[in-house]
């Protein structure tokens, strides 16, 4: 399993549209709106690297709601969920 954090910037007043679309994707875990450089974080995972690719550059980075993206991906022996 690949986990990652994705940082999304949006167009101003998007936020909430974006938080609905990503809701939808069964990939994203997690996802808030929030204050700073970037508009909205979310957590996702995929069974493998390729996934992963797939889920950001077609599904979260595809579409026009979402201006960019910085992903941070987990290293996999230090990370852990409550």
């Amino acid at each position: 399993m690949v986990a990652a954090f994705v940082l999304i910037t949006v167009p101003a007043k998007r936020s909430g549209v974006v938080v609905k679309l990503l809701r939808k994707i069964p990939q994203v875990k997690e996802a808030a709106a929030v204050y700073g450089e970037t508009d909205l974080v979310a957590k996702v995972e995929a069974k493998t690297l390729p996934e992963l690719d797939r889920l950001i550059m077609e599904k979260i980075q595809g579409s026009q709601e979402v201006k960019s993206t910085r992903t941070f991906i987990t290293v996999e022996k230090l990370h852990w969920t409550r």
